[in-house]
């Protein structure tokens, strides 16, 4: 396929670089975040199948970098999410 991603790059985001956990945090906290997360990763893969669907070009590398940066932030803060807080 001509418009096929190719993923020979080492992608520079680290989302311990941008999430930090405070002790006065909690579950609630963490859902809160995850769920803005997981709706702006949402925004950005519907944007990228309607770019695609219109047959352009490929999707910029600062739009996949921001998706998989997004990806990567929910995955650092979905435990916290599960906790209970009931130590």
């Amino acid at each position: 396929m001509a418009n096929q991603i190719q993923n020979d790059y080492l992608s520079p985001s680290n989302a311990s670089i941008f999430f930090i956990a405070y002790p006065e945090e909690n579950h609630l906290n963490a859902q809160d975040v995850a769920f803005e997360l997981v709706s702006g990763s949402k925004n950005i893969s519907i944007a990228t199948f309607q770019y695609f669907k219109n047959d352009d070009d490929l999707i910029s590398d600062e739009k996949i970098i921001e998706l998989q940066t997004q990806l990567e932030m929910i995955e650092q803060v979905l435990p916290l999410v599960f906790e209970s807080g009931e130590d």
